[in-house]
């Protein structure tokens, strides 16, 4: 599905309609992001990464990811190298924006591994990353391989390879006015992309679970996003 040259106004059509389901949810990884940062550029330890991760987790269905995972792919995430920058858009004279995407991803894939992540958990990882720098990183799973016509049968770094090149290719294209991506932080292209994908793919009539009251997980680690 060609999405750059799909229709501003369909776009800001489902954006607004997956906010209006979801919206709630984003808000509460949205701040987990967020106050997830002050440990990763300190490089200690602090629960809110691996409430990030274990959430993702279980709000978006990652499925066959063990419980040890939450912490051992936190702790990779604290011993990459961050800096404030990361967190926001890509200068536009910086890097290969596909190849930057794709060398955090394997490097994330790779810590998680050698801290005792048993499978390669590229799915889990690139939804990770792309909260944490929703400006730099594109979600990675079996439904964006299907929209974008990434073989099945395609290992997952070559896939996820493929991914980040056809997303970029098509935030590029997507020029002009970019008030289709809506009031909902974060105003990724990115992050407004990875929705409309999931919305005009079938996920507006599938059985997505929206969890009710999802500002309990900010209640038990004491944070306040308002």
């Amino acid at each position: 599905m060609n999405l750059a040259s799909y229709p501003n106004a369909n776009r800001a059509a489902a954006i607004s309609a997956f906010d209006a389901r979801f919206g709630e949810m984003e808000r509460v990884l949205w701040c987990l992001s967020v106050n997830a940062r002050a440990g990763l550029l300190a490089g200690v330890h602090s629960p809110v990464p691996e409430a990030l991760v274990w959430t993702i987790k279980s709000w978006w269905g990652v499925q066959g990811v063990r419980s040890a995972t939450k912490t051992q792919m936190a702790r990779a995430l604290e011993s990459m190298t961050w800096s404030p920058d990361l967190f926001g858009p890509m200068p536009g004279d910086g890097p290969d924006p596909a190849r930057y995407a794709y060398d955090c991803v394997a490097e994330l894939v790779g810590r998680s591994v050698s801290l005792g992540v048993p499978r390669r958990e590229y799915s889990l990882a690139s939804k990770v990353l792309h909260w944490l720098m929703p400006w730099r990183i594109p979600v990675y799973d079996s439904f964006v391989r299907s929209m974008l016509g990434v073989p099945a049968s395609w290992d997952h770094p070559r896939a996820y390879r493929k991914v980040t090149a056809e997303i970029f290719a098509m935030t590029q294209a997507m020029t002009g006015d970019l008030e289709w991506i809506g009031p909902q932080e974060p105003r990724s292209p990115l992050r407004a992309l990875d929705k409309l994908i999931w919305w005009v793919g079938g996920g507006s009539t599938g059985t997505a679970t929206e969890v009710r009251e999802p500002g309990y997980i900010l209640r038990e680690l004491g944070l306040d996003c308002h």
